[in-house]
């Protein structure tokens, strides 16, 4: 549990730039969010921490973990959405939040890459984070995703020492590369 006040990621949500928003989960994303999963890329990259999901699992997690994870300020599990229709395009997480800093991750579902979600979701958590006072964010990705490493550095997160080995959110362990920017 972390040392310092919880942060209100609800009290500034949703945070949009009128193409994409990012918002807390609703069960509706359920479906979109364990369809998603079931993606090769997001099963591969994404270091999820279970094997499996499906809209029940996901619906109990919004309602249990993710709620809490919201109200205590140290986990923020969101949607990445269509700022249009609401469509569920993605997944956006924060955590190993601390006063100062967080580490982000996310994944795009399948059916809605190539249209520069990525870039702006990052943009839109880094506005995200200055609002809650953070100061920088952190991210990482593993040697064989150059999409990731690219959108990261093309929205200003610089990589962070050589890749290392280490275990990911998921429990693996991967050849990762460090991010971090300066917000």
């Amino acid at each position: 549990m972390p040392q310092h006040s919880p942060l209100s990621f609800s009290s500034i949500l949703p945070c949009s730039d009128g193409s994409i928003c990012i918002r807390t989960m609703q069960d509706s994303d359920a479906e979109a969010y364990a369809a998603g999963t079931e993606d090769a890329s997001v099963k591969r990259f994404a270091h999820l921490p279970l094997d499996h999901y499906t809209p029940e699992i996901v619906r109990d997690m919004i309602q249990g973990v993710i709620a809490e994870g919201l109200q205590a300020g140290f986990l923020a599990v969101l949607s990445i959405a269509d700022a249009n229709n609401d469509e569920f395009l993605g997944s956006m997480v924060f955590f190993d939040i601390t006063a100062t800093d967080a580490e982000i991750g996310y994944w795009v579902a399948p059916n809605h890459r190539g249209r520069k979600v990525s870039k702006h979701a990052l943009l839109l958590a880094m506005e995200i984070s200055r609002q809650l006072g953070l100061t920088h964010l952190r991210a990482r990705t593993v040697i064989d995703n150059p999409a990731s490493a690219y959108v990261l550095t093309t929205v200003g997160f610089a990589q962070q020492g050589e890749p290392t080995a280490e275990t990911v959110p998921s429990g693996k362990t991967e050849m990762s590369v460090k991010y971090q920017i300066a917000l």
